[in-house]
Order: structure tokens, then sequence, then C-alpha cells
């Protein structure tokens, strides 16, 4: 069992390996249920009969003659690329772009790999180098999911994931694995990715961990506040989960179409589509517990013999019996206001004297705005930012006509020479450079007053093209760090 530098409530409710074997994996997991778990194809035709979606696949190679076939160019810019019953993560590759005007695929720590190592990789699946008792296996390339825009910010290019244990038709205990630099793209905590647990009962996440580098004897997993190789590393504490009942919803569907007692559900979050099943496990590894500083035994032997009615009243029981302590801890956190995805906001106009402050009775504008952690700096359309006051300074900037730039280097060299003189005798705090199209193009960035969860705040703000935005303001993670994004909250007033 796993070494935990962070005490655990009591060793006796840790679920070791063996144990887990005993009492839940072969009482419960039949070896013809088991055989689903273990086949990634066979995990999809399942699911789909009950209408719960996974990732789509591109093509399945089962045999060396038909890789000599395989059309390259029919290959999309992303994709993933793993072993249909491989185990731990192992053999997955993670591709999110290709090289342009080239055969070469580009991994998250930006090495490439081109059709000949892809072949070999492939090559390697087909021999069974990364499955069960190395079994001939068959690859699978799938689609890389558009990851959601609320859990972009905390990963290093690739795709985050929840993972919940069900047992009995009831969520027992779930965690978000988070990829980092360390991990390659991948959720795999062995390779370095961070787990942070999350309360059943808010889908709020708690405690993080992440494995230590080098330990001396055996797997060491130590506490972290904040995500660990990014520009700006974010609190990993109080992130709300979206699709949270719905990802409940699917964690007891899988188990009940699948008719495995004990499992695990692992589950992403599309852009577009919502959640997708990556896949289920009959064996489960046990570093949840470490994610939720709490061991599963406790929590497994309440739930033996319960009786579910139905989907709801198994989420119900789940989130009555182990969720809820955040919550408190969450609303206590200093200056931390709860806010929607879309939320309500009031847009102060200019005050007409020179050095005057807004107090909250000048006039105003109500618009909706979105809170976007993808974007760093909050932005403003031009048809609103001109009617607040500002028409006269975009117009003089659009007057410019300033290039667009091949490069961000490029565009900040103009920027170190020219942004002095291009803001002077103008309301204008800085130019900011943004990629659109493959060019970067400069915005002027101002100061806005605006009312938001009943306070009065002056952001940054870019003013950006009205046709390049859904709503008339989006709230960057600059201006979010005072506040937490619950998906589930309607507008507040």
């Amino acid at each position: 069992m796993m070494r935990i530098l962070a005490l655990i409530k009591a060793n006796r409710t840790v679920l070791g390996i063996n144990r887990r074997n005993q009492e839940y994996v072969r009482p419960y997991n039949p070896v013809s249920q088991r055989a689903i778990a273990d086949n990634k194809i066979l995990t999809k035709r399942v699911l789909a009969k009950v209408g719960i979606q996974t990732p789509q696949v591109y093509k399945v190679v089962r045999t060396k003659k038909q890789l000599q076939f395989l059309d390259w160019n029919a290959l999309p810019k992303s994709f993933v690329l793993k072993p249909n019953q491989g185990t731990g993560g192992n053999g997955i590759v993670v591709f999110f772009g290709r090289k342009k005007n080239s055969l070469e695929w580009i991994r998250p720590n930006g090495t490439t790999m081109s059709t000949k190592d892809i072949a070999l990789h492939i090559e390697k699946i087909l021999d069974g180098s990364f499955s069960m008792g190395n079994k001939q296996d068959v690859a699978i390339i799938e689609e890389r999911i558009k990851i959601d825009k609320v859990l972009k910010p905390y990963i290093y290019k690739g795709v985050p994931d929840v993972r919940v244990i069900t047992f009995n038709r009831i969520p027992a205990m779930a965690m978000l694995r988070l990829p980092t630099k360390r991990s390659d793209g991948t959720a795999n905590l062995h390779s370095g990715a961070i787990c942070v647990g999350i309360d059943m009962a808010s889908g709020l996440t708690t405690t993080a961990m992440h494995l230590k580098k080098r330990p001396f004897v055996e797997d060491t997993y130590v506490q972290t506040e904040y995500t660990l190789d990014l520009e700006q590393n974010l609190p990993l504490r109080g992130i709300k989960i979206p699709y949270w009942d719905e990802i409940l919803k699917i964690a007891i569907k899988s188990q009940e179409v699948s008719e495995l007692g004990y499992l695990g559900v692992d589950i992403a979050i599309d852009l577009d589509k919502g959640p997708l099943v990556f896949e289920i496990n009959a064996r489960p590894g046990l570093g949840i517990q470490v994610a939720n500083m709490e061991g599963l035994r406790n929590r497994l032997e309440r739930l033996k013999g319960l009786k579910v009615k139905s989907t709801n009243h198994a989420i119900r029981l789940a989130k009555n019996l182990f969720g809820g302590e955040i919550e408190e801890e969450i609303e206590s956190l200093s200056g931390k206001h709860v806010v929607s995805v879309v939320e309500k906001i009031q847009v102060f106009h200019l005050a007409k004297k020179i050095g005057s402050k807004q107090d909250g009775t000048g006039k105003k504008e109500m618009v909706n705005a979105m809170m976007d952690t993808s974007k760093l700096t909050s932005r403003i359309n031009e048809k609103l930012a001109s009617t607040i006051g500002l028409y006269p300074d975009i117009k003089r900037f659009k007057d410019l006509h300033l290039p667009s730039f091949d490069s961000l280097h490029d565009a900040q060299e103009y920027l170190e020479q020219n942004e002095l003189k291009l803001i002077q005798d103008t309301k204008i705090n800085r130019i900011a450079k943004i990629v659109y199209d493959n060019k970067v193009i400069l915005r002027p960035v101002f100061e806005v007053v605006i009312r938001i969860a009943k306070e009065i705040k002056t952001f940054e703000m870019l003013v950006d093209r009205e046709k390049q935005m859904g709503y008339s303001v989006v709230i960057g993670r600059k201006d979010l760090k005072d506040y937490l994004i619950d998906p589930s909250k309607t507008f507040t007033q």
C-alpha cells in the first residue's frame, strides 16, 4: 500500500489492494463482467446501450498488415492513441497538434512523433506490451476531447478527468485528476498528475496531492495547494466540478449496465458534448484515498446491503452519507464570493468629473457577463464600451490602423517602441496582444467599473469585437481570484 505523508484519519479505514480484491472485486465483479471493463471497445458498445457518451473512435488497428495501409493524411490534428486492454494509463499517447506541412504530430511535452514513430508504438500495442498479461491487443485512435472552460486553466495540455468509485449502485468516493508537465499531459497519478478530492454533496474540490519525485523506498504523496507548472499557479481547493449530478448519474448507470458491483468510472468533460466516459475499471486504483485524505473501507462497509430505489435515490444517499463538510469551509473563506457561470452585473458609465470615483449612484448598464477562466484578461465588447463613454478613445485607436503580427515576439517589440506614444492623452491603460486566426493583433485595455456579487470593482478590460464575444462582458481569471464559480447557480441580482 502507498505510503501517505499526510495522515489519513485512521489506518484501519484504508482499503488495501488485497482486501479490495478479496472483499469487493472477486465477490461483486464476475469474470465475465470484468471482461467488459478490460476491453475499451466492448465498454463503448455496452455504455452506448443506455445512452452514455464516450469519445469518438477514428480508427481501430487490429493487425500489423492493416497498419501498412493506414491513411496518415486522414488522421486529425489532435487525437489519442491507446491500447484496447491497457492498464494504469500505460501505452496512451496524446497528440494535441500536427506539425505544419509535415506528417508529424506534437505531444504535450513539445516533442513530435513521425508516422514511423507512431507505427512502432502501435506495433508495441499489438504485441501486448501495455496489456494485462502481455496479451496481444488492438490499437485505438480516438478523438481528443475539447476541455471544458472551468477545468482548462488547471491543467498542462492534457485532459483532466473525474474518477468515481461506485459500490452497490451508490457513488462512494470521487477525485479530480489533473495532467501536469511532469505527467506528459496524462492524468496518470504515477506519472506525476495531481489528484484532488471531491466533496460528494457539493462537487467542490478539497485536498490536492501529487507523487513525490524519486521517492527512496515507495510511492510517497505530498500535499499541494496550487497547480504546479503553469504560468499562473491557481488554488486547487473549492473548484466546482461542472455537471456534478450528471457525473454521479453516469457513474451509477455505468455500474448498472456493466453489472459490476464494485466499479471505478473515469469521466472527462467535453466543451461541447459534456461528460464522456473514458473507461470503466473493475479494479480501480486506490490513490483516490490519498486525494480525499480518507480511507475507502468504511465508506464501502456503510453501503453494503442498502436498498437503492432509483438513480436519484442513490445520488441522495451518496451526498447525505459522504458530503457536506466542505461547504461551510468554502463559504467561510475570506473574500470568496460564489458566482454563476453567467452572472448579471452592472457596468458604470464613466464619471463626468475627472478624478471622481464611482459610488454606485451613477448611470449604469445591466448586462450578462460570462465567467471565463480560459481568458486571462477581462473583456468588454465595442458597443458596450462605447455606450459607457469610451467611444472617442476606441475610435482614435481604430483610426491608427495598427498592423497585425506573425508572432507575439514581433508584437511585443513593436509595443516596446510605440506603446507610450499610442496611448498618450487617452484613457487607454495599456495595449494587449491577442491571437486571432494565427495572427497577433493589438487591442486597447481600459479600466471599467462594475458591480458584481453586490460589490463595486474596477477591472482592466480589453475591448474586443462584438462578433467574437458571446456576451457583452467576459470576466477573466485574473479578476476571478476572489470568486468561486458554481455552474449550477442561476443569475444573481
